[in-house]
């Protein structure tokens, strides 16, 4: 996958691959030590896919935080995949 910085991320849409609005790109949680990305910060839109975004992590702002190893591309919109998504949700055993 390209490489993208945290402020060309910033404010682009994030949908499923099967076209479910999920929010918007607000930040980005890296890990310190290998640099790589862990999860997308999302502000959640309203409307949006509520059944799949209820079960997933917040951050204290109430932001959906999207694994980003369910991150499929990146374009004009960041394009998740939704079935990775489901089957994370359903093994973290909530």
């Amino acid at each position: 996958m390209a490489k993208y910085s945290v402020s060309r991320l910033g404010g682009r849409g994030v949908i499923t691959d099967r076209g479910l609005v999920l929010g918007e790109v607000v930040d980005l949680v890296v890990d310190e030590l290998s640099g790589k990305a862990i999860s997308l910060v999302v502000e959640e839109a309203k409307g949006a896919a509520g059944a799949l975004t209820k079960k997933l992590r917040r951050d204290r702002d109430g932001n959906v935080l999207i694994p980003y190893s369910t991150v499929k591309y990146i374009r004009e919109m960041i394009v998740v995949d939704e079935r990775l998504l489901k089957l994370y949700i359903a093994t973290r055993g909530e």
